[in-house]
């Protein structure tokens, strides 16, 4: 199997992905390699699932906890006005959750985030601020 997530969670395992959050017992809270959207995350499933549903219980209620603190956390450091997840799979088959906070000043606020995709390249950060979003994140969770 050929799966750019798997690869991510082995790269996240091998200390070798710098966009590392947070380590929770199912998922990878990961920083957005972009941030047009300021805030933006990923959340990974460490194990190979396409869908939630395929995710034995009560990995998969432990799993919806990990991504509730993480929509927490973000909405408690950036104060969106709106937070929109999205689990969608179609070009990755393996289970992770966009966090897009969203904000009043919002180009195209009532759109999906998906709109925009075609801008994400241009809001690509530099380490030193990943690494300062990252800090304020950590210090913050749990």
């Amino acid at each position: 199997m050929n799966c750019a997530l798997c690869e991510r969670v082995k790269s996240i395992q091998a200390e070798n992905y710098p966009y590392l959050i947070h380590e929770f017992p199912h998922s990878y809270l990961l920083l957005g390699e972009h941030q047009y959207y300021r805030g933006y995350c990923v959340l990974v499933s460490k194990s190979h699932h396409k869908e939630m549903a395929d995710i034995p219980s009560p990995e998969r209620e432990e799993i919806f906890q990990e991504m509730m603190t993480s929509s927490s956390l973000i909405q408690k450091v950036f104060k969106p006005k709106k937070m929109n997840l999205s689990s969608l799979g179609n070009v990755v088959e393996h289970l992770h959750w966009h966090f897009f906070p969203r904000y009043e000043d919002d180009v195209n606020f009532k759109n999906p985030p998906w709109l925009q995709m075609s801008q994400f390249d241009d809001a690509k950060i530099t380490p030193e601020e990943r690494d300062k979003i990252i800090e304020i994140l950590q210090l913050e969770i749990l």
